[in-house]
């Protein structure tokens, strides 16, 4: 690591935004959800539901959690940012699950668009996913819910 490595690793690490492992979840989602450019209100809706039906999210207000974490997504002004930075904070034991809840939301309309698998090509990568894992993951996700 050279000097200015040292310098600017530890400004980056003071302005990242998503420092805690819930908010970095959330992050996640949010940022795999908007990947299209477009979040609406029904969208907003079932990431407040999954969220409140993970263990990691009991007695957590999720509401809040999402009025405090889409603005620093969106702020970020690039979804990729967001999941970089984000990454690094999930439990270790939570990464596929993550993964597996992001092509979820990816593929509930049927089909997972351009932008959808470049975040998530990009997620399992920085989550530091096995591939073959990852592929299992949208097969059944995508098996799931067609028709």
């Amino acid at each position: 690591m050279g000097l200015f490595d040292k310098v600017f690793s530890s400004n980056a690490a003071q302005t990242n935004p998503f420092t805690d492992s819930r908010d970095a979840f959330f992050a996640i989602l949010y940022a795999c959800m908007s990947a299209d450019g477009n979040v609406d209100d029904e969208e907003i809706n079932a990431l407040v539901a999954v969220s409140q039906q993970k263990a990691f999210f009991r007695g957590y207000d999720i509401v809040s959690i999402y009025r405090r974490i889409a603005p620093k997504v969106i702020a970020l002004g690039n979804v990729l940012e967001a999941v970089t930075q984000a990454a690094p904070q999930i439990p270790v034991e939570l990464r596929e699950t993550l993964f597996a809840t992001c092509v979820d939301f990816a593929a509930a309309d049927g089909m997972v668009g351009r932008a959808e698998q470049s975040v998530l090509e990009h997620l399992q990568q920085a989550l530091e996913l096995d591939s073959q894992r990852c592929l299992t993951i949208i097969d059944v996700i995508l098996v799931k819910n067609k028709g």
